[in-house]
């Protein structure tokens, strides 16, 4: 059996270099013109999706936006191109946090010099690259479409590259990955120890995301769309999946699978 050791090493070492390298975004296929395609099977929901709405813009006003949900949620305001200031608790507005912890997360395809983000909410190229537009012919073309989603540890790198809350650039120390492109070794920039799976302070939220993400570099085939529909925001496939140790995060080891611990998800990184 691997140890603990050699898990974690895998995660920080750099196999590739393709992240640390890149200069910048390429050009890609952002989501209205992907929804002219899938305005039916995506487009009629996407606007009430937890991806699309990382960032949304508050009722009646094209200037203030609200940052997440529930407890977490904070003001948003217009700060330039591609930049937005976070009101504070104190009500003060703070030009700079935004782009330095949250824009790599919240939007999508984020400038790592100048930190100023293309989209707000996640665009569809945060999970499905920069396309190739014969995928309307082959679908085996496009990043985790029915054709291409064996690869656990490709999937972890693109749902970890804002799930894995705790990592950090390599390149930038951001507490999100720097250029990161799906398709990518996100470990190749974005450092993180995964040991924190056995940390028992690590909430039961984020030690789901470490434990899986751990799992699927030492060969595990399971991945998150083993158990997680994005397009259709439900984990209802997770009863589908044979019993693991990742389903203990949440469930008793005996009892009835209906019955689940309680715990509240937080993040020093994201202040809630």
């Amino acid at each position: 059996m691997k140890s603990q050791a050699w898990l974690t090493s895998l995660a920080l070492a750099t196999t590739s270099l393709v992240s640390a390298q890149r200069p910048a975004h390429p050009e890609f296929v952002h989501g209205e013109e992907c929804l002219f395609c899938h305005r039916n099977d995506i487009g009629a929901s996407w606007q009430k999706n937890a991806h699309a709405n990382t960032v949304r813009e508050k009722p009646g006003s094209k200037d203030s936006f609200t940052l997440g949900a529930r407890g977490g949620a904070r003001e948003l305001r217009k700060a330039g191109y591609g930049k937005f200031a976070i009101r504070e608790a104190d009500g003060s507005w703070n030009e700079t946090k935004f782009g330095d912890r949250c824009a790599g997360c919240h939007t999508t395809a984020v400038d790592g010099e100048s930190k100023t983000f293309q989209y707000y909410g996640i665009d569809c190229y945060a999970c499905h690259g920069a396309v190739n537009l014969e995928h309307t012919n082959d679908t085996s073309l496009i990043l985790l479409s029915k054709k291409q989603r064996s690869d656990a540890r490709k999937i972890a790198s693109i749902c970890g590259s804002c799930h894995l809350r705790g990592g950090q650039s390599k390149a930038k120390g951001f507490p999100y990955p720097y250029h990161f492109v799906p398709g990518d070794d996100l470990f190749a920039d974005f450092q993180v120890d995964l040991s924190k799976v056995d940390d028992p302070a690590l909430n039961p939220g984020d030690r789901h995301v470490y434990r899986n993400v751990r799992d699927a570099l030492a060969g595990s085939e399971l991945s998150c769309l083993s158990c997680h529909s994005v397009h259709q925001n439900s984990s209802d496939k997770h009863r589908r999946v044979l019993t693991s140790n990742v389903c203990l995060d949440c469930h008793f080891e005996s009892g009835p699978k209906k019955n689940v611990k309680k715990y509240q998800v937080s993040s020093a990184t994201c202040e809630y």
